[in-house]
């Protein structure tokens, strides 16, 4: 008797490999975004506005661990007796949103940052731009996502299984973003729109952010930019009275003073202290910082991208590895979910010295930065 239980007993054997790691995966992106979110509303004030996407992203990012890796999950062991219709419509909602809200927020990161460092005389992003910006993407991200709720479900199809020596076909039902009632004529288009949305994202990003690598690697030299590194990098010692156009100004004054240096041909000596060589290396770690998440979200959407492509093109294989190096590479945009909370320890020293000392002595007071 044709049983598509045991069909999908067959392919969750066969993608064993890809669960696994994808488990593994989600349950660092859940840890590390928690962590992020858990150490941000608690210990860190951001006053200068320079860290205000970071728990923002942490939050959608947790949320796209979740909502992507129940999905996989799902999909692997009971794909051909998938549990609920809306269950598959939810998720796949959240996937499509969560997504494009990370990509668009790493624009406006990459965008923020060009402001900062590019632009430091033209009008700042403050938190009302901030806040609006957020807005917009959310709205964008839930509008183009939200096609899905009605487009998505199960579908039904027939798949070949062995039975006695005989091969039938199973009548089963697959979640998909189309549950086969709208056909090419709406999806291509749809999906089509989103790679060319995901593609653009990409593009400007990489454009915004280029830039702002080359300014800040050129003040990397020892005796340039030393009294403009805090506001390159928002490491500096503000109150919370002191606004970002206080900012902006002292960086103005800073480049013009450098300018001034460059055309009198002659260069003042600077005392290279322990502060300001401290000064350097927060500037350059938070720069690379944000070039790490950057280059992350491009490879792990790029390469999803691609596969969606080829897969179009030359069709899915069926079984063996080629199915796990498959679907590895399809999700392979998950890592944006997961690599930024480790991207902030590792090059952020604030958050990590802030984690060390909740471990180290537990309950503490709310501490203000401005960076």
């Amino acid at each position: 008797m044709a049983d598509p239980g045991k069909l999908s007993d067959d392919y969750s054997y066969q993608m064993l490999p890809n669960t696994f790691v994808h488990v593994i995966a989600g349950a660092f992106g859940v840890f590390g975004n928690a962590l992020v979110l858990f150490v941000y509303s608690r210990y860190i004030q951001d006053n200068s506005g320079t860290r205000y996407f970071i728990p923002i992203l942490a939050f959608v990012d947790f949320v796209g661990c979740v909502s992507n890796v129940t999905q996989f999950h799902l999909d692997n062991t009971m794909r051909y007796i998938y549990p609920n219709v809306y269950l598959c419509k939810v998720l796949s909602f959240l996937m499509i949103m969560t997504g494009g809200f990370s990509a668009h927020l790493i624009l406006v990161i990459a965008l923020q940052r060009y402001m900062m460092i590019c632009r430091p005389l033209a009008q700042q992003m403050n938190r009302k731009y901030c806040r609006i910006a957020i807005a917009i993407i959310c709205i964008i991200s839930a509008g183009y996502a939200s096609p899905v709720l009605k487009f998505g479900g199960l579908y039904d199809t027939y798949v070949n299984q062995m039975v006695e020596n005989s091969t039938r076909k199973v009548h089963v039902s697959i979640c998909h973003f189309d549950d086969g009632t709208n056909g090419w004529r709406v999806m291509v288009p749809y999906f089509g729109t989103l790679l060319l949305l995901s593609f653009i994202n990409i593009i400007v990003t990489s454009g915004l952010y280029i830039p702002v690598t080359k300014t800040i690697y050129r003040t990397l030299s020892p005796g340039r930019g030393m009294r403009a590194s805090r506001v390159l990098e928002g490491d500096t010692n503000m109150t919370s009275r002191e606004t970002q156009s206080t900012s902006v100004e002292r960086f103005a004054m800073v480049e013009m003073s450098r300018q001034s240096i460059r055309a009198n041909g002659t260069l003042s000596t600077t005392l290279t202290t322990p502060a300001s060589s401290r000064e350097q290396r927060a500037r350059k770690n938070i720069s690379v910082m944000f070039l790490v998440i950057i280059i992350v979200y491009v490879v792990s959407y790029l390469t999803s991208l691609v596969t969606q492509i080829h897969s179009f093109a030359t069709g899915i294989p069926l079984e063996g590895y080629r199915l796990n190096i498959y679907f590895f590479c399809l999700r392979f945009n998950l890592l944006n979910h997961i690599a930024n909370p480790y991207i902030y320890w590792f090059y952020d020293i604030k958050f990590r010295q802030e984690v060390c000392r909740f471990c180290c002595h537990g309950h503490r007071d709310r501490y203000s930065f401005s960076a």
